[in-house]
């Protein structure tokens, strides 16, 4: 061996090593995050839907809220979604870790859960943080960095330097020692799925690196769409100003699944709507509302954003596979999860030529 690869051997192994442990817990949290909608449709649909009536009318986001305070009156509402399907339910989210399911037509609470207890969002925590707050982001994100050039170098020491190898290195074997059918399944299966873990590191740097996500807008060659927070407009105060807003929002923009509608809070004094569109591109309405007329102070549209927008946009649906809709989700749950086995067999393999 000469003394390149050898050197680019250890670099891959010491590499792997010193993020290894934290790979492990940000793909298996990653893994069961990846399917948490379906889930969660079977496991709570006492909380999710609803029956909906004949005459199918609503409450308004304004009394829905007031409900919401009724049953949870220790802190305020912060956030509140509205799906377009008629059996959906509202989901309320209030200050501290409370989630209520409201039902849209009678007001009936479904149920209350604590945020801190959801299995799924512990997931998400894991996944972005390690459940260590920004510490844990931190480490996540140079971890991320470090797999670019893992994958770069596992691929490199893959590379057959013999043409006559060349079927030999696409082989997956099933039969032989274990020691054997560690290494050949590290080395080829690992060449197959850094193809997909490169796009799902690289979306992962998008989210934790401010340089990284310019170099996007800097390739693509667009600007950054500016996104002030207007501040409210002092006006005799008006009824039902949520819903007001909430039918101007589905009025222009019919086609939205669903809208989430974030209270006035310490950063913001007006009602900022995110309404989404139900497509692999995830497109977004952003709107401002007045909290006094409900009155519209500034948008932020889908139609009007720049090329590195649109990427940004998608950059959740190419990390999470979603882009590929159930295959791509698929694909990147087995990807995600032979990755664990790369971390693990890797170690071993590493183990195997240092002390055996």
């Amino acid at each position: 061996m000469n003394k390149s690869r050898k050197l680019v051997r250890e670099v891959h192994g010491i590499m792997g090593l010193l993020v290894g442990i934290v790979l492990v817990i940000v793909a298996l949290s990653g893994c069961v995050y990846t399917f948490q909608r379906e889930i969660r449709s079977v496991v709570y649909p006492h909380l999710l839907y609803v029956e909906a009536p004949k005459d199918m009318v609503r409450l308004s986001v304004d009394r829905i809220s007031e409900i919401a305070e009724g049953y949870h009156t220790t802190t305020k509402v912060r956030e509140i979604v509205v799906s377009q399907q008629a059996d959906r339910s509202v989901k309320v989210y209030m200050y501290g870790q409370h989630l209520l399911y409201i039902n849209p037509y009678s007001g009936v609470l479904l149920g209350k859960t604590d945020t801190k207890m959801d299995p799924f969002l512990m997931a998400w925590s894991l996944h972005t943080q390690l459940g260590m707050g920004k510490l844990g982001g931190k480490i996540v994100a140079w971890s991320t960095l470090a797999c670019v050039p893992l994958l770069i170098t596992g691929i490199w020491l893959w590379w057959p330097s013999v043409r006559s190898t060349w079927r030999k290195v696409f082989y997956l074997p099933w039969k032989g020692s274990w020691k054997f059918l560690n290494f050949q399944w590290h080395k080829n299966g690992g060449f197959y799925a850094s193809v997909f873990l490169l796009f799902i590191c690289l979306s992962g740097l998008m989210m934790s690196f401010n340089w990284f996500e310019q170099g996007v807008y800097w390739l693509t060659g667009s600007e950054q769409t500016s996104r002030h927070i207007p501040k409210a407009i002092a006006t005799a105060r008006e009824d039902e100003v949520i819903q007001k807003s909430l039918d101007y929002t589905l009025k222009q923009f019919s086609e939205v699944e669903e809208v989430n509608i974030f209270f006035p809070g310490k950063s913001n004094n007006v009602f900022m709507f995110i309404a989404k569109y139900e497509d692999k591109l995830g497109r977004r309405e952003i709107l401002y509302f007045n909290p006094d007329d409900g009155q519209l102070l500034q948008g932020v549209y889908s139609k009007e954003r720049s090329m590195g927008d649109k990427v940004k946009a998608m950059n959740y649906n190419i990390h999470s596979g979603q882009i590929g809709g159930l295959l791509g989700r698929v694909i990147a749950f087995g990807v995600t999860l032979f990755a664990v086995f790369l971390i693990i067999s890797g170690a071993v393999v590493w183990y195997q030529r240092k002390f055996r």
